[in-house]
């Protein structure tokens, strides 16, 4: 077997349209959150490796969904509440975010920030809705702060969380 093998690499990205189309605020965050974290830095990897071939297939519900974060602003429930301050968090709100800001890989994405695996276990890795509301009284301002900030961090790429200076100081 002289002649080389010749492979394809072929990389499909996809997501549903989680827009509202009467709010229109996305749903759900996963398109921002893969986008900070998974899309970007393939590409970027694919610099030190000039002779490799690859395709990247950008579904167009994913690739719209981009640029309306990019050019329109758009914003998701998790993104509003992440700028918003804790003290003016509705109890709804703070039982919405103490529920859902840990929806990352506990092992590779939460565990590497102590802070963050400490938030973990005070929320509890079971719990069932009831118990929201009882926990959430004892999550600080302070906490529901570094919680906001340390969903979104976990959610760029290390890459580039490693080699800037403004998140590397977070």
């Amino acid at each position: 077997m002289d002649s080389p093998l010749c492979i394809a690499f072929f990389w499909h990205m996809h997501q549903p349209c989680y827009k509202d189309p009467f709010t229109g605020i996305y749903r759900l965050p996963w398109v921002r959150l893969h986008g900070t974290k998974d899309y970007f830095d393939m590409v970027k990897i694919l610099e030190e490796f000039p002779n490799i071939r690859q395709t990247f297939n950008v579904v167009p519900s994913l690739l719209e969904q981009l640029r309306d974060y990019v050019e329109n602003g758009a914003k998701d429930r998790y993104l509003e509440l992440t700028m918003k301050d804790p003290s003016d968090l509705t109890e709804q709100e703070k039982i919405f975010v103490i529920e859902n800001f840990f929806l990352a890989n506990w092992d590779n994405m939460i565990k590497p920030f102590p802070r963050y695996y400490e938030l973990l276990i005070k929320r509890g890795f079971r719990f069932t809705k009831g118990d929201l509301r009882r926990i959430s009284r004892y999550f600080t301002d302070y906490d529901l702060r570094d919680l906001q900030v340390l969903f979104n961090l976990s959610w760029i790429d290390p890459m580039f969380r490693n080699n800037d200076p403004s998140l590397k100081g977070l």
